[in-house]
């Protein structure tokens, strides 16, 4: 009868079984399977064993130690596959982790940085959820707002999505995105942009998380979950909710689920988004402080242009009694916010690491305050009035210039603003600069009316020979008096307005040859309609 010598593990078929040579001393052992945890399975090996056994105690002891021992060798090393395959996660995790927070260190906006983020959470050499969403807190508004999302809508848009980045390395991923100027937001993004929650509804799951700083997986299906409104992340069944905070300030809050291939979402799994968001927090930190300080140098530049603009113009061929009042009244209402900032800007440049500030951006800041100071004493300062720079230019692209600087006021106040713009260009002779000084300071008096948000409407269009511009506000609207004084110098019923903006702008328009009027009725809102000699030939 031939002997089997081969081992009997299909893996293993190659190499040669031990116990059979060892019963045969004359085969050649180089080639044994010297795998002793492949024998504990074996079942040749165990029929040896039993028949070897006998019946002595001594045998029966020794056959029991040495099964004893094969079954103790063997969970040890389930137990060290188990620990190689954490440790290997563990790694992976902590590599994409430092990619994840290295790319939104170079990262140049907050979208950026949050997409790289999101990212990270839908990778699924790591995290592995199918879709992620983060809201931010806004104080200002005193709403936690969505900004951004990643993932699809359903298994159809899944598998075009998946399929088409699953062999992108994550490296080229976030290079993608560092490298785009903008991204195109996904439907899901969309519904996550228009999704507002005050911060005072406590009762909100997503503001409890975030208050109290715990990590959570929320079940919609819950009664008390139930109640909610979850249009904004459709086909949801379970949600994680992890907070996102830096040293101790909640900035918002991450959410994930799976909803598409409907993996059970572990406590393991919150627990590594929950390290993802802790290690992107500082850098989501710094790049929200960054688009702040921006967005008031903007707002900051822009009143004083606005300032600058209307002192220029008020200059007489001889110095006025109230004109001189006015400049040191302006002067000191920018002295006190100017040296405030002043001196913000300098103690975050020496109190700051440069891990959570770019210096050079404090830089500029602090130079921009040193300018302002500087026009703040040629306020003081009037001559004689400017020279109008007249030439032809489209009244379109000076109020899209002037629409274009308050975006983010709109944005921070509320303010529902659209053009609608006469699809021709709409030509005029008269001075760019000076009419956007008008359109500027009409805005302005729309928005101050409209201190609990409302709606913004500025239209052009051609009224036979004028080119016509009209501002509508839905503000607190005037009465009879108010308008009757509006044009008059120095006339204002704001608590710290100046009295200068409109009657500034009726006498640019005045000078272009045109009118200003305005109507309106008090809790309604206000109309502003500015008609100025449009130039001949305009068709052409």
């Amino acid at each position: 009868m031939e002997v089997n010598y081969h081992c009997d593990d299909r893996n293993s078929s190659d190499k040669l079984c031990w116990i059979a040579v060892l019963t045969n001393p004359g085969v050649d052992i180089s080639r044994v399977q010297d795998d002793v945890m492949i024998c504990h399975n074996c079942e040749r090996f165990k029929n040896v064993a039993e028949r070897g056994a006998g019946r002595r105690t001594a045998d029966k002891l020794i056959s029991a130690t040495i099964a004893k021992l094969m079954e103790q060798l063997a969970q040890k090393r389930e137990n060290l596959e188990i620990a190689s395959r954490e440790l290997k996660k563990n790694v992976e995790e902590l590599s994409l982790l430092k990619s994840i927070t290295d790319a939104i260190a170079r990262s140049d906006s907050l979208e950026k940085g949050l997409r790289i983020m999101l990212t990270g959470a839908t990778s699924g050499d790591a995290f592995g959820f199918n879709r992620a969403a983060v809201f931010l807190v806004n104080e200002d508004s005193g709403y936690l707002e969505g900004k951004c999302a990643i993932g699809p809508l359903n298994k159809e848009e899944a598998g075009s999505i998946w399929n088409e980045v699953s062999n992108i390395p994550m490296d080229q991923l976030l290079a993608g995105i560092l490298n785009k100027s903008e991204s195109v937001p996904c439907v899901l993004e969309s519904l996550i942009e228009s999704t507002k929650i005050p911060l005072k509804d406590y009762d909100n799951p997503f503001i409890q998380s975030m208050r109290e700083g715990v990590s959570r997986i929320i079940d919609i299906q819950d009664i008390w979950y139930s109640r909610l409104d979850w249009s904004f992340w459709p086909s949801a069944s379970k949600l994680a909710v992890v907070p996102l905070i830096s040293e101790g300030r909640p900035l918002g809050l991450v959410i994930a689920d799976n909803a598409i291939t409907q993996k059970t979402i572990t406590l393991e799994m919150v627990d590594a988004l929950k390290a993802l968001a802790n290690a992107c927090a500082p850098g989501l930190e710094n790049a929200i402080l960054r688009q702040q300080l921006l967005a008031q140098l903007r707002e900051l530049k822009r009143v004083h242009e606005l300032l600058r603009s209307n002192q220029a113009y008020l200059v007489q061929n001889e110095r006025l009694v109230e004109i001189g009042m006015l400049a040191t009244k302006v002067a000191h209402e920018l002295k006190i916010p100017l040296v405030t900032i002043g001196g913000y800007a300098r103690r975050i440049k020496s109190t700051m690491g440069t891990s959570k500030f770019n210096k050079e951006m404090v830089d500029v800041i602090i130079a921009e305050v040193d300018r302002l100071l500087n026009i703040n004493s040629e306020i003081l300062e009037f001559s004689r009035r400017s020279r109008l720079n007249i030439r032809e230019c489209d009244l379109n692209a000076v109020v899209t210039d002037s629409f274009n600087l308050f975006k983010d006021r709109f944005k921070s106040s509320g303010i529902r603003a659209e053009k609608k713009l006469q699809s021709s260009k709409l030509m005029v002779r008269g001075d760019p600069e000076r009419l956007k000084q008008v359109v500027l300071n009409l805005i302005e008096n729309s928005l101050e009316a409209m201190t609990h948000g409302g709606r913004l409407i500025v239209r052009t269009m051609r009224q036979n020979d004028y080119a016509a511009l009209e501002i509508e506000d839905t503000g607190v609207g005037m009465d009879k008096e108010s308008m009757d004084n509006l044009f008059k110098l120095f006339y204002t019923t704001k608590e710290k307005g100046s009295g200068l903006g409109l009657p500034v702008s009726k006498k640019i328009v005045d000078d272009h040859g045109g009118t200003i009027n305005v109507q309106s009725i008090p809790g309604s809102g206000t109309i502003f309609s500015v008609h100025l000699p449009a130039c001949p030939n305009l068709d052409n």
